[in-house]
This record gives structure tokens, sequence and C-alpha cells, in this order.
């Protein structure tokens, strides 16, 4: 648990840094629409560190909760022994195990335990910034690709689904993930658009970023984004196809500098190895939590043949029909109501490839090559729990599509059924059974009578009469005559 000063530096830099950034959001989006996302926003931080801070609490005072903080231990530990190996102790760097993913969040927890000490709640709150950021760029993303309402929609999947929530209330370097992924994918869509130095600037910054945290999905993002750039743009396809060679240089001379060809050799090696990806799925496997341990994907039809089962269980787990352990037992209302949700997500993919193939297929390839690539290597309930987030931001944008789909067709049912004329139909008495008059109801006009029982009433109104003169005195008859 952090200390009463630790917990007074980290509200302090949260109240230094937060109003600035409501304001540039607020410029950004003016208007009611505006307020309304700011709002939603400084909600969704409030909750965040409510959490993140009973976390804190709860872990000092020895409660219940270790299941929650999972391996932000580890990421505290080697960051602090990093800070101190930055300030001269006799001690190991702290980089074991993070030469090649992970180091980016493990040096810059460091570098804050540097400046600040090992203040944990400092950095659990700097993830609760980052996880509401992500909730902002979705927004845009989606705003971009299919309206403010859509928008709308998923900006409120972001801010209050509970996986989304608890995993950027800890140490973890999720949130992280998705931002830089959020700001790549939304970087290439303002690109389609309009070719600017700022959003190549901003996609080259996520996606070195996110080399940093998890190298493999950032070769997932690179081949999603630009191998799809091409498609859907508006300025034709020579000027697409020329604009995506200027990219692709910009971004290969970059890569190339900061990261070399021989780390990417090496990555790439990693990736492949089918071994080396069967020793680590076994080893998840293994766990209390894990699954097919049955599994081998040591072979290329061994890994084909796991896809099934891993996808089940990295879009579905954990299944409220097999839960084991507390910490399962409170994803089950969030579960269900992921699953109640598919069917809008599967209607809302539709539209997507009908509508709006081109702009989305950047951000539809790469869920797809990273739920293929998960559902080979992962074998435990609990990590698949967790890096499903990095595609479920994807499946909130899907499913607001169809959810708004769905209040569309409803309005025009609702608006159809009460402009449409009565066609065959007769109109609705305005007597009861008994010859009550019904509240509401006009009165209907009386029917005329048939012929044959109507009488005189029936016969047709006779002519109007035509006024006359006086009428001449009747003579009387002769006598005689």
């Amino acid at each position: 648990m952090s200390s009463f000063f630790d917990f007074f530096v980290a509200f302090l830099a949260l109240g230094l840094a937060w109003p600035p950034l409501r304001t540039r959001i607020r410029r950004l989006h003016p208007g009611a629409e505006g307020q309304a996302l700011a709002t939603l926003l400084s909600r969704a931080l409030a909750l965040r560190v409510a959490v993140a801070a009973g976390l804190n609490l709860a872990i000092g005072f020895d409660f219940e909760v270790g299941i929650f903080w999972g391996d932000s231990a580890f990421y505290d530990a080697n960051a602090w022994t990093r800070a101190l190996y930055w300030a001269g102790e006799s001690v190991s760097s702290g980089l074991s195990g993070f030469t090649d993913s992970g180091y980016g969040w493990l040096n810059f927890t460091a570098a804050t335990y540097y400046v600040f000490g090992r203040n944990q709640i400092l950095i659990q709150l700097v993830n609760t910034v980052i996880g509401t950021l992500a909730i902002l760029i979705v927004y845009q993303l989606a705003s971009g690709l299919f309206g403010i309402a859509v928008a709308r929609r998923a900006a409120t999947f972001m801010a209050y689904f509970p996986g989304m929530v608890i995993w950027a209330t800890g140490m973890y370097k999720d949130p992280a993930i998705l931002l830089t992924i959020a700001v790549a994918m939304l970087a290439v869509t303002r690109l389609r658009e309009r070719f600017t130095s700022f959003w190549i600037v901003a996609y080259l910054l996520a996606a070195l970023a996110l080399l940093s945290l998890r190298f493999y999905v950032f070769y997932f993002l690179v081949i999603a984004t630009l191998g799809t750039f091409i498609f859907g743009q508006k300025r034709g396809f020579v000027a697409g196809l020329l604009t995506n060679s200027v990219l692709v240089v910009i971004f290969l001379a970059t890569f190339s500098t900061v990261v070399g060809t021989t780390t990417a050799e090496r990555q790439l090696e990693m990736m492949l190895d089918l071994q080396d990806l069967q020793r680590r799925r076994a080893d998840l496997a293994r766990a209390d939590s894990g699954f097919g341990q049955e599994l081998d994907i040591s072979t290329p039809a061994g890994a084909i043949a796991a896809v099934p089962v891993g996808m089940a269980h990295l879009l579905f787990a954990p299944f409220p029909w097999a839960i084991s352990g507390f910490r399962q037992a409170l994803t089950v209302p969030e579960t269900l109501y992921w699953y109640s949700l598919m069917p809008a997500f599967l209607v809302g993919l539709r539209i997507a490839l009908r509508n709006r193939f081109g702009p989305a297929l950047p951000m539809l390839v790469f869920a797809a090559t990273l739920i293929g690539a998960y559902s080979v290597m992962q074998g435990n309930v609990g990590t698949a729990y967790r890096q499903r987030t990095q595609v479920t931001m994807f499946f909130f944008i899907l499913m607001a599509v169809g959810l708004e789909e769905k209040q569309k067709r409803k309005a025009a049912m609702r608006e159809a059924m009460v402009t449409a004329p009565r066609v065959g139909r007769n109109p609705e008495p305005a007597q009861g059974p008994r010859g009550w008059a019904v509240p509401g109801r006009p009165a209907a006009a009386a029917a005329p009578a048939p012929a044959s029982v109507a009488g005189p009433a029936a016969r047709p109104a006779a002519h109007p009469k035509v006024p006359r003169g006086p009428v001449p005195p009747r003579t009387p008859p002769r006598r005689g005559a």
C-alpha cells in the first residue's frame, strides 16, 4: 500500500493534469455533444480512480484482492530494481524478461519511481488517465467511421464495461497497449482522408510505442494498417498507391533506425517458432485456469487445430457453466451481457462489410489477425480474458453499429404504423359492446339502412319547392248549367 504522502502526490498530479485535458477535449468537440463527451470521460475517470485507490488500500490491509493485483506486483518489483540500478545501487538492471517486449512500460514505471520514489498509486492513476484517453480515441474513431450516435454508444461501453475498468486500475501495461492501438487506427483513418504530417507522426509514435509494449501486436498492427491503407481512399487508386508507398518508406526508415534489423529478425523468429510457442502455451495451460492441455501447436497442423478451441475461450471465456474461483464468478454478469451483444455485433459487422468496407478494413484485419494469433498461443482463461481487451474496443464499435441499426428499424416501424392509412380496415367503433361510448374514439357516422327495412325515412329527399305566384280564387259552378 502506498503511503499518505504518495496518495497526496498522486492526486495532486491528477488534479493538475486532468482539468487542462478536459478543457482541450471541450475545445475539440464544441457544443452539447462535446459537453456530454467531457462529462462521460470525467465520470469514467472518477470510477477508475475510485477503484484504483480502493485496490491499493485493500492490498495494504491484506484483503483478498491479490487476484486483481496480479502482474502489477511483477512490474512494481522490476521497475523499482531498475530505478535503484539507475541510482547507482549494486542491483541488477531489472530488465530480465523485458529485452524484447514490455521494456517500454518497465522503463516508464522505473523513471517515475526514480523521480517520485516507489509510488504505486501514482502509476495506477497514470493508468486511469491512459484508459480514459483510450475512450476518447475510440469515440473519435467510431465517429469518423459510423457517426456520432455510434461513437456515443461505443464510448459508453468503453467507459463502464467491468473488464475495461479493472485492467485500467492496476499497474498493467494493457491500458497503454489499448491507447497505442487506437491512436494508430485513428491515424490511418485520418490519413485516408488527408495526408498530413501530424497524423504521420502520430502513427509512427503509436506504432513504435506499441513495439516497446508488446512486439508481436506491433507486427500485426503494421500488417493490418499499411497492408490495407490503399483500399477505400478518397484520392483514387494511383494517388492512394503513391501515398501508401510514401508512408511505407517513412515507416521502414524510422523502424530500421530505432529498432534495427537484428532485433526485428530475432522478434520475427520468436513469433514463427512453433516449438517455442508450444512451450509457452503449455506453461499457461498447466495453471489452475488453463485449458487445452492436450493441444500441441508445435506443427502447422496442430496450430490450425487449436484455433477453434482457443478462439472460443478468447472471445467467450470464462464460461458461466464452468466457473472455477472467485474472480471468474465476478465476471458472470459481464460475460452474460457480452453474450447478449453478439447479435448486434453480427449486424454491425455486416453493415461495415457492406457499407464501410474500405475505411473499416484496417480495423477488421487487425482484429481478425490478432484473434487468430491469440487463439493459437493462449492456454489460460485469465490471460485470454485480459488480452481480449485489445480487440474488445473494435467489437464495441460494431456492437454500437448493430444497436443503432436496430433502433432505427424500430423507429421506422413506429412511424409507419402512425402515418400509414388504414387500407381495408373498418374504423374502430365509437361504442362498446352495450352501446356505451368509448372515451377517446370519435363517434362514427350512422350508416344508411337498407331500402327493404328503411321505410319512409329511406326515401330520397323531395325536390326543393319552387315559389309560385298568387292562386286565383275558385269560381263556383252555375246552377242549371
